[in-house]
């Protein structure tokens, strides 16, 4: 394991969930999302640039047979709280209408970016739109957008690695830490 004080990371980390912890649930994930598409099509999108390893590790122990696109979103507001308001900086390359769509996210916080996409999609006719976070945080919770598939519940803190940054540091790290001097 990195050793959470290096030159590369400035910061004091502290393992809140680790490499193997996280594989685990994955595999959970992947098996209950099976059971409930029975076999059907899964069209994954994945929200850059924080679910990149999430649905990299996820897609491959899906079993049912997936396509994957991506999007990017910005949020206005201040550094760390969302306006809810969303600008899409790369929309999906694909039509989602009639298709089984599973939106993977790294973390749901006050949930209103997720609701903001979540209404565009719904908005292109997919066949039916569910939600997969690998971290659902409920402390700053705004908005009830539903979650469907729920990898780690927390309440507060700030995390990173296994994509989640701080200033776009720490997403390679194998696990999840707290930063504890933010």
């Amino acid at each position: 394991m990195a050793s959470p004080n290096t030159s590369k990371n400035k910061h004091s980390l502290t393992q809140l969930f680790s490499a193997e912890e996280i594989a685990a649930r994955v595999r959970e994930l992947a098996a209950q999302i099976d059971r409930d598409y029975d076999g059907r099509e899964i069209l994954m999108i994945a929200v850059l640039k924080g679910s990149f390893l999430f649905i990299a590790d996820l897609v491959r122990a899906v079993k049912s047979p997936t396509v994957i696109d991506f999007v990017r979103l910005a949020s206005y507001g201040s550094a760390t709280q969302s306006s809810g308001i969303i600008e899409v900086r790369k929309d999906l390359e694909m039509s989602i209408k009639d298709k089984d769509v599973l939106v993977v996210e790294d973390i749901v916080d006050s949930g209103q970016t997720l609701e903001s996409l979540r209404s565009i999609l719904l908005n292109r006719q997919p066949a039916s739109l569910r939600i997969c976070t690998l971290i659902d945080k409920q402390a700053h919770r705004v908005t009830n957008v539903p979650v469907d598939y729920i990898g780690f519940s927390m309440d507060d803190g700030f995390i990173v690695g296994y994509g989640l940054d701080f200033d776009e540091r720490y997403r390679d790290l194998p696990d999840i830490r707290v930063v504890e001097n933010v």
